[in-house]
């Protein structure tokens, strides 16, 4: 272990009650009330494992997914491959899949406890899934394994915190057998990191080959206790700030319009139900009823993974940290669905994908503007159709980055 990397957990240590007070004691209420009661599940290595596979190193759904798409298609290689998740969410949604030897919960980024965990799963590699820059585990795995990222992604807001810690960003960079870089600028700012030159490579973005993989939901309306005739818009990751306009402007919309809202953290459920009884609007909550009641206007998802399967039976999407200044949420799904999308004017954690469809989503300015948009809609349907189909076909355009990243795996397997 080498002096940065002593010093590193000498100073974990050390800190270690500051950081509880100042940093995580704030969000404990948030984390029991998405029940993740799993710290000690991160601290010991449980469960069967073989030797010699792949770990995949994710955070939530949406890095699960990326590890499922590789995953299942490095299954014919008959090599144990695992997936550690740093999200309870993300472990229940790869587990589902059925493609892993097993999932579990990413160990916490101690040296002595992911130490036991590597030593446990004794991996041939380990893939982080985007980024995944935790010191003790590159430092670990690369003393035992082959180290790679894939769909490497470096935003406009964490490029800059990066770049503060460049010392120790370098020397984990330098660890890498390859990373691939969703875009140009990524890989730009991979090597500014000090990441070797000729290991950074520009790939694509995996999330797109995903969304033509043929596993579209083929939910219903009807399966959601929603009218056949009803007009749905579905809101998805929408943001505080955004469901009170978003019901301010249903509610001003003809009586066959329908309103999905999910939101992007669902410990918030009781917040947004607050907005629906503070405009007397009739709503049902997923969890409680499964669906729809008769006669409720609203229906408030407060479950994971199952947005895809609301934008699959709308007829328009909306797609928030759009328009509170979040930075986005990912309205390439909705787009993959098929559906005419609604933004806001913030999309920078999107960069380049609002480059690429910018003239086929529907950005709204201000709230008067949504619901200018939602009329809009209903008024020629035909037209933001037009504008669906054509984004559609421009993200299709730029898929294959799954076979690349596949062929760089392979090179270390």
């Amino acid at each position: 272990m080498s002096f940065w990397f002593v010093l590193l957990n000498t100073a974990e240590i050390l800190f270690a009650p500051f950081l509880f007070f100042a940093v995580f004691a704030p969000k404990i209420l948030r984390y029991i009330k998405r029940g993740r009661g799993t710290f000690l599940r991160r601290i010991f290595s449980r469960g069967k494992v073989s030797p010699g596979g792949v770990w995949f190193q994710a955070s939530s759904i949406g890095e699960a997914k990326i590890a499922v798409a590789l995953a299942r298609r490095l299954k014919a290689k008959k090599i144990p491959m695992y997936l550690f998740a740093m999200t309870p969410e993300g472990r229940s949604f790869a587990e589902k899949q059925n493609v892993f030897n097993g999932c579990f919960l990413a160990p916490l980024d101690f040296y002595f406890i992911v130490e036991k965990f590597m030593k446990n799963v004794r991996p041939k590699c380990v893939i982080l899934v985007e980024l995944q820059l935790w010191p003790n585990l590159i430092e670990t795995a690369s003393r035992l394994a082959q180290v790679a990222i894939v769909n490497g992604r470096l935003s406009d807001r964490s490029f800059p915190r990066y770049r503060v810690f460049r010392f120790l960003v370098r020397r984990l960079l330098s660890k890498m057998a390859f990373i691939s870089a969703r875009t140009e600028k990524d890989r730009r700012r991979f090597i500014l990191l000090g990441a070797p030159r000729e290991k950074v490579f520009l790939s694509g973005n995996i999330k797109y080959d995903i969304l033509f993989s043929g596993s579209s939901s083929k939910k219903r309306k009807a399966d959601f206790g929603i009218p056949d005739d009803k007009i749905v818009i579905t809101c998805g990751s929408t943001h505080s700030g955004e469901e009170e306009i978003i019901v301010e402007a249903v509610r001003r919309l003809p009586e066959n319009v329908f309103c999905v809202i999910v939101p992007r953290h669902i410990e918030r459920a009781p917040e947004v139900e607050k907005i629906f009884r503070k405009f007397s609007a009739g709503y049902s909550v997923f969890s409680r009823n499964g669906g729809v009641k008769n006669g409720d206007r609203f229906l408030l998802v407060d479950a994971f993974g199952v947005l895809n399967d609301f934008y699959a039976i709308a007829d328009f999407c909306f797609v928030g940290g759009s328009l509170v200044g979040k930075g986005g949420q990912n309205f390439v799904e909705a787009v993959g669905c098929g559906k005419p999308v609604v933004v806001g004017p913030h999309n920078e954690n999107f960069h380049q994908e609002f480059e690429i469809l910018k003239n086929y989503l529907f950005v709204a300015q201000t709230p008067e503007e949504v619901y200018a948009i939602f009329r809009n809609f209903l008024e020629k349907p035909e037209a933001a159709r037009r504008k669906a189909d054509q984004a559609y076909s421009e993200i299709l355009s730029v898929s294959g980055a799954l076979d690349k990243n596949l062929k760089f795996i392979e090179g270390i397997l």
